[in-house]
């Protein structure tokens, strides 16, 4: 398994309380540590000078087009410039044609970001059926906790 070492770069993870310019060294899905590790031998090393190495972001406010609008974007083609972006997670609003307002919807939603393999894609439901405000969307039906591993 490749062990990775992204050198001078300015690691920040505000939930550790750390922000400091180091080495921080992955193996696989794992922080092995940070600053320098002797015990480790990097079989890919990064220069990230001025450059910020954190963990995912998340876009809380993304207008994926799909379903509906597809010569405009994908959820494909979204989640991957997310993903270039620096973004792991997006959560794509219900204006879509036809609007995500039940679990149908939703499921479609999930299983073309995991088609895809890029970032993280979480619909956000419409409140009321075809966003037209005249009667309540399924809200409470039985779903399903999706956690996935990002591909690249």
């Amino acid at each position: 398994m490749e062990t990775i070492c992204i050198k001078n770069g300015r690691v920040i993870d505000p939930s550790q309380g750390i922000d400091e310019v180091t080495e921080l060294w992955i193996r696989g899905e794992q922080i092995l540590g940070l600053g320098p590790q002797p015990q480790y031998r990097a079989t890919c090393e990064i220069d990230a000078t001025n450059k910020i190495v954190t963990p995912g972001l998340i876009d809380m406010h993304v207008h994926l087009r799909e379903p509906g609008r597809e010569e405009d974007e994908t959820i494909a083609t979204g989640a991957a410039a997310a993903l270039a972006g620096g973004i792991t997670s997006v959560a794509c609003m219900p204006n879509t044609e036809p609007a995500i307002d039940n679990q149908a919807a939703a499921e479609f939603i999930y299983l073309q970001a995991e088609r895809a393999g890029y970032a993280n894609v979480f619909p956000i439901g419409a409140i009321t059926k075809g966003r037209q405000g005249k009667e309540l969307a399924e809200i409470g039906g039985p779903g399903r906790r999706r956690r996935r591993r990002l591909h690249r």
